[in-house]
């Protein structure tokens, strides 16, 4: 039953807040776009990294390949992934919370508003949004292990936190900190239980968990000669060349106020949460070591080894658990089940209203500059974009890009800069699309079809799309 509360409660605040919901247009954040566009490629039979280039994990694109069955012309597939991992999440930090039964829906309610309605949710459709059931279903599992006991965890569950952390790798490595705090936390347990050799029986279950989906993917790109491609983008382009911007400690504390004004619900939830965890005498010490190894790993991994952007804060948003946890803990018995039904509709409704992506819900597409720009696309005909980010209009005009490099990404990789110039001077497509800027004047072959002003992520309509075509010879 819980599972089914969960998943209505996780459709319910997706379809009005996620701009991949049929409520939407479009998703006119970059990142789903590009995710999407793989998808689509690799549902068509290529190969990402070898094929089409993208930075991201494979498993992210895996799933964006099932969306496209679900529609290859929308995010419909992607938004109804994005209930399934969302109900996921919240059915994972119901085995953390506690209060009356009766009011698990109201405070499932509450966990995933707060996380939906934020400024990190962006516009849906994230790696750190994909990853939430994944860090949650690994506490969930370890706060079961030691409230039975001061640990160690059994082998089936440290092989299962395993397996969770190798489908995060796959995804997005850079979120695997609440993992390395949560081996951390068992290290230290196995150590004092049962020696060495505890600890390493430990480890060798959570690894074997971990080295299933990695190894699944090795023999994957392997069989497609695509192994050297894909150690080459996933890991060494991501850490050695991915475009690092030099900020200021002025930049450095107006973006942090601005973290903290967008994601204010669910950080009262996390940091309240682990102090009144971390205080309360009711909890064990094992527990207390868990929580806070894995919230002080993860935060690490997002603020303190490269750039914060708007959507790196959600892979803290599991920790905003302890704070319904320590909610529930507190509520009264005599509130009614009726009094929690009402907190559910309330919490609902303010998903409706709240949520920054309702300047853009109930538009119609050809009233977007993605809908007006497809529309003057030839059917049959070929685009590239140029610069920078995937915009939508792969998607919007059902087109699949022809060139592996098939957006410019923030990779300080030259040959991706010459591809895209190469195959712009050689007039390979037929049409081009930039964002920001016009095309160089080199360029001389293709001349301006349209222009439009579309939404930026944050939803000011600010963006400059030039959409070219190439002149008839």
């Amino acid at each position: 039953m819980k599972k089914w509360v969960c998943l209505l409660i996780a459709a319910l605040i997706l379809l009005f807040c996620s701009q991949c919901s049929p409520l939407y247009p479009i998703n006119v954040w970059a990142d789903p776009n590009c995710l999407l566009t793989v998808g689509r490629v690799m549902k068509a039979g290529g190969v990402v990294y070898r094929d089409i280039y993208e930075q991201k994990g494979p498993t992210l694109y895996l799933l964006h390949m099932l969306a496209s069955f679900v529609s290859d012309r929308s995010f419909l597939g992607v938004f109804l992934l994005e209930v399934l991992s969302l109900g996921a999440a919240l059915w994972a930090a119901g085995r953390i919370m506690r209060g009356p039964q009766k009011g698990f829906a109201a405070g499932a309610a509450l966990l995933g508003v707060s996380l939906v309605v934020s400024g990190a949710f962006v516009t849906g459709d994230s790696a750190e949004e994909f990853c939430l059931p994944l860090i949650l279903g690994a506490m969930a599992l370890a706060f079961s292990e030691y409230e039975k006991n001061a640990g160690p965890m059994c082998a089936k569950s440290l092989m299962l936190c395993g397996l969770l952390a190798g489908i995060t790798a796959t995804i997005k490595f850079t979120l695997l900190g609440a993992f390395v705090g949560l081996c951390f936390c068992e290290g230290v347990l196995a150590l004092r239980k049962g020696g060495f050799g505890r600890a390493l029986a430990s480890a060798g279950a959570f690894l074997l968990g971990m080295m299933t989906p990695i190894f699944l993917w090795g023999v994957y790109f392997a069989a497609n000669g695509a192994l050297d491609d894909a150690v080459q983008v996933y890991l060494y382009n991501n850490v050695m060349l991915y475009a690092e911007e030099g900020v200021t400690l002025a930049q450095m504390l107006r973006e942090t106020a601005e973290i903290v004004r967008e994601n204010v619900l669910w950080l009262l939830l996390a940091g309240g949460g682990l102090v009144f965890f971390m205080l309360g005498r009711e909890e064990k010490p094992a527990l207390k070591l868990c929580a806070m190894s894995m919230a002080v790993c993860q935060f690490a991994a997002v603020f303190l080894l490269g750039r914060v952007w708007p959507y790196s804060p959600m892979a803290m948003g599991a920790f905003a658990a302890l704070g319904v946890r320590g909610i529930g803990k507190r509520i009264p018995e005599k509130i009614t089940g009726r009094a929690y039904a009402g907190m559910t509709a309330v919490l609902l409704a303010a998903a409706f209203f709240l949520t920054p992506n309702r300047y853009l819900r109930f538009v119609k597409l050809e009233d977007t500059a993605q809908g007006r720009l497809a529309a003057q696309v030839e059917p049959g005909s070929t685009l590239l974009q140029y610069s920078y980010l995937d915009d939508g209009l792969y998607l919007a005009t059902g087109i699949l890009p022809e060139e592996r490099f098939f957006v410019r990404l923030n990779v300080r990789f030259p040959e991706m800069n010459e591809a895209l110039d190469r195959a712009v001077q050689e007039g390979k497509p037929d049409y081009v699309l930039l964002s920001w800027r016009e095309l160089p004047e080199q360029f001389d072959q293709y001349e301006l079809a349209a222009q439009e002003m579309g939404y930026r992520e944050d939803g000011r309509l600010i963006k400059p799309l030039y959409l070219y075509r190439r002149k008839e010879p």
